[in-house]
């Protein structure tokens, strides 16, 4: 294990950087827009118990990743007995999100949206990187999340990350229910050519998973 300096410094960095990006995009993608009723109607929210879990996770991460940063001899004791490969492997890891963060972005383009909602006139993106994975900006937040507990070897970050991380596979779940509805045999089509969250170049004809 290694507690050093810099891989609070990095984490801060990567932290900003990602943060600074989706800012940008979700502040793009709440500019005021002229809505119609339908659009407005197919708007859906991570309720239930996937979304009080998945809020209990990210703030507890953000509240244990302030304490990694600002306490660090008192947030010493759940630093983890792991070799300095492991907090490398997360730096690397969370940094190879940035481009796929903005690859995914410029791919959604004008259908990106910060919560579960079908545009004016949607339609399946299958280009990008939605020709590997119907979910890459979710396999970008899984990764991203992972590599905080791997850079800080931290106990507390990393069960909340994981917390975070095994809600994904729910949402996408939903999301892709609520696409099957309103785009039918179009995104159907779709599923049966690719992975939820990893290229599925193995996958039957008419298997969906």
């Amino acid at each position: 294990m290694a507690d050093s300096t810099i891989f609070r410094i990095l984490l801060i960095l990567l932290y900003g950087v990602f943060g600074s990006i989706r800012i940008y995009y979700r502040t793009r993608s709440l500019a005021p827009k002229n809505q119609s009723t339908e659009q407005k109607e197919g708007i859906e929210k991570i309720g239930g118990w996937v979304g009080i879990i998945l809020s209990i996770g990210i703030i507890g991460m953000f509240l244990s990743l302030i304490l990694y940063l600002l306490a660090p001899t008192w947030f010493l004791w759940p630093q983890l007995p792991f070799p300095v490969l492991v907090q490398v492997i997360g730096v690397l890891t969370g940094f190879s999100t940035i481009p796929l963060l903005i690859w995914t972005h410029k791919t959604l383009g004008k259908y990106y949206a910060p919560v579960l909602e079908l545009k004016e006139k949607h339609k399946v993106i299958d280009f990008g990187p939605y020709s590997y994975v119907r979910h890459p900006m979710y396999v970008v937040f899984i990764l991203f999340t992972l590599s905080m507990a791997l850079i800080t070897v931290n106990l507390f970050v990393t069960i909340f990350s994981i917390v975070v991380a095994i809600q994904f596979p729910f949402i996408a779940r939903k999301e892709e229910q609520m696409l099957l509805k309103e785009l039918g045999s179009e995104y159907q089509d779709y599923m049966r050519r690719t992975g939820r969250f990893f290229p599925n170049f193995l996958k039957s004809e008419n298997e969906i998973n």
